[in-house]
């Protein structure tokens, strides 16, 4: 009897806490599908190695399944890293680094140009310092490379939050009967 009213709570809390699918076909007969909205988006190249990393993990995260749509939206991607000590040992030098990745990025409609989202997202992590350098040197690129990730998951939550945000506003407009509004998500 616990067990089954245990599993009836469980179902009931996750029904009204606002979980939502994003990877799911959508079968309620709307117009939206966030996996097709989310691997319609195409990524600004850039020629540095932690931009690539994080361009690639965000098209490992935001279209996980490889589907094939037709491009709609452009994507720019800002990154700066930021490198500070935390902790000074008695001679001067750093013994524990703090790197920072700030992530700005400008989601546009491919066909209008015109900007549909704006966001940012900002993480940080340490490590140790060491006296062997190619150890430092392998701890800050590991620390980097995980970084990238979470900026990448960070960002794709970001751009659904977006996405579900605007088709409210786009369904609003239609309740309204605004006949001159266009909703981006539909071009």
């Amino acid at each position: 009897m616990l067990r089954i009213f245990l599993t009836i709570l469980l179902l009931l809390s996750l029904s009204s806490c606002g979980f939502q699918l994003i990877y799911k076909e959508n079968d309620q007969g709307s117009d939206i599908s966030y996996t097709n909205e989310l691997a319609a988006i195409r990524i600004q190249k850039n020629r540095t190695r932690i931009n690539q990393e994080l361009q690639n993990n965000l098209y490992d995260v935001i279209n996980p399944d490889y589907v094939k749509v037709e491009p709609k939206y452009f994507l720019t991607l800002t990154l700066t890293e930021v490198i500070s000590p935390t902790f000074i040992t008695i001679t001067g030098s750093s013994g524990r680094n703090k790197i920072t990745l700030n992530v700005a990025y400008v989601l546009k409609n491919l066909s209008t140009a015109e900007t549909i989202s704006e966001g940012h997202t900002a993480v940080n992590d340490n490590y140790d310092v060491s006296s062997n350098r190619y150890g430092s040197y392998t701890a800050e690129n590991y620390v980097r490379t995980n970084l990238t990730r979470i900026a990448a998951q960070n960002t794709r939550n970001s751009l659904v939050n977006d996405f579900i945000e605007l088709k409210k506003k786009c369904d609003q407009r239609v309740k309204a009967k605004d006949k001159e509004f266009v909703c981006p998500l539909n071009k």
